[in-house]
C-alpha cells in the first residue's frame, strides 16, 4: 500500500524512466519542419557548415585510401567502414525516396556526396582484404576473409536498420550523426596498436577535426532539438577526441616501409 501510495503522488516520487523519458523531451526526434526553415534562414551559416564538415569527410577518406596503398595497410577502422558503409548505401538505394517524395534541396546535394563515399568505402574493403588479412582475418584464404567480411556488412546492416527503426529520422540527420561519432573513435588505439604513423597522414588526421566540428555546428543551427544538453556533451567530445587523435599522431614516429627500412 504504501508503494502504491507513492507512486501515485508524481509531485513526491518519479521513477528513473520517467525523468530519462522527460529529459528526452519525447525521445529521439526534430522537426522536420524546423529545420527547413532553420536551413532557409541561416543558409551562409550552414552552407558553411556543411562545407567544413565535408570537406574534412573528404580529406578522411582520401587520406586514408591515399596512405592505405602507399603504406599497403588499410587506414579506416573496421567498425567504422562497416558502419558508413551501411549508412551510405541504404541513402543512396532510396535516391527516389530522396528526388520524388522529399521536397528538401539539401538531401538532395547529399545523395551526391554519399556516392562518392560509398565508392571510397569500396577501395578501403580492398586494402582490407589485400593488405590487411593478417591484421583482421589472420589465417583465413582471401574467399574465406570475403565471406566474413560480408557477413559482418550484413549484420552491420541489421544493426543500422534496427536504428532506423527506433527513432524518427526523416532527414537522416540522427544517423549522420553516428557516422560522425564513430569517425574518430578508434583511429588513437589503431595508432597505438601500430606504434607508428603507418596508415595515417597529417591531412588525413587533421581532417577529422572540420569534419566534427564543422557537423555538429550545422546540427545546432539545424533545430533547437540539438542543443540539448546530451548533444553538447556528444560534440565537445567528438571534436577532443578529434584534437587528441592529432596529439597522438605528431608523437609517433614516421613509418619506415620494408622496402625503405635501414638495416641495422
Amino acid at each position: 500500500m504504501r508503494q502504491r501510495s507513492a507512486a501515485s503522488d508524481g509531485s513526491r516520487w518519479r521513477s528513473p524512466e520517467m525523468m530519462i523519458f522527460d529529459f528526452m523531451n519525447g525521445g529521439l526526434s526534430y522537426d522536420p519542419a524546423t529545420v527547413v526553415a532553420n536551413t532557409s534562414s541561416n543558409m551562409v551559416w550552414i552552407l558553411g557548415a556543411c562545407a567544413i564538415s565535408f570537406i574534412g569527410a573528404y580529406m578522411q577518406y582520401f587520406g586514408a585510401i591515399q596512405m592505405g596503398f602507399k603504406h599497403r595497410t588499410f587506414s579506416i577502422p573496421l567498425i567504422g567502414n562497416l558502419w558508413n558503409f551501411a549508412h551510405d548505401t541504404t541513402f543512396v538505394s532510396n535516391m527516389h525516396h530522396w528526388f520524388h517524395d522529399i521536397d528538401f534541396w539539401l538531401v538532395k546535394a547529399f545523395w551526391f556526396a554519399l556516392v562518392v563515399f560509398a565508392l571510397c568505402e569500396c577501395v578501403v574493403i580492398f586494402q582490407m582484404l589485400r593488405f590487411g588479412r593478417d591484421d583482421i582475418f589472420r589465417g583465413m584464404s582471401l574467399p574465406e576473409a570475403l565471406a566474413s567480411y560480408l557477413g559482418l556488412q550484413l549484420f552491420t546492416y541489421g544493426v543500422f536498420w534496427w536504428f532506423l527503426s527506433m527513432v524518427k529520422d526523416p532527414y537522416y540527420l540522427l544517423s549522420f550523426s553516428t557516422t560522425v561519432i564513430l569517425a574518430p573513435m578508434f583511429n588513437i588505439v589503431m595508432m597505438r596498436v601500430r606504434g607508428t604513423r603507418k596508415g595515417f597522414s597529417l591531412f588525413m588526421i587533421t581532417g577529422f577535426i572540420p569534419l566534427t566540428a564543422g557537423f555538429w555546428l550545422w546540427m545546432f543551427l539545424s533545430d533547437p532539438y540539438f542543443l540539448k544538453p546530451f548533444f553538447w556533451l556528444i560534440a565537445i567530445g567528438n571534436v577532443g577526441i578529434s584534437v587528441a587523435g592529432l596529439r597522438c599522431f605528431l608523437k609517433l614516429p614516421v613509418y619506415a616501409p620494408p622496402s625503405a627500412a635501414v638495416p641495422s
